[in-house]
Formats: structure tokens, sequence, C-alpha cells
């Protein structure tokens, strides 16, 4: 069985690096998608208080509310 925390980051870490790629194949900045900052709040909302954020989440959290989010995505 696993642990559903480990499936989201799992999950929310294969969004991550979609836009990642995505914005590299079309040579502009990063923004994440809607699915991404939805990953990034599910995982926070559990998220231990005395543990410190990965790389990938507080990247994503320095974009979280910075501009529209792309509902066509």
């Amino acid at each position: 069985m696993y642990n559903v925390m480990e499936v989201l980051d799992w999950c929310f870490l294969q969004n991550y690096h979609l836009d990642k790629s995505n914005a590299c194949i079309h040579c502009a900045s990063v923004r994440f998608s809607p699915l991404t900052f939805r990953l990034y709040e599910a995982l926070t909302a559990f998220w231990s208080d005395d543990e410190d954020i990965t790389q990938e989440m507080a990247e994503v959290k320095s974009h979280h509310r910075t501009y529209e989010e792309d509902k066509g995505r």
C-alpha cells in the first residue's frame, strides 16, 4: 500500500517537471499550471511545520498567486 503523501509528492513532481519542460520547449519563462498549484497546496496543507519544504515546492511557492492561472491548460 502506498502512502498518500508520497503519491501526491510524485504527482506534484511530475507536473512540476512537465511545466518546466514546456517552458523550455517554448523558450519562455516557466508558468506553473493550475494542477501544479493545487498539488502544491494539497502537499503543504499536510506538511509538517518542523520539516523544510523541497526545492521544487519552494519554487512553486515563489510563483503562487503572482500571475493569473491559465485555465485553458
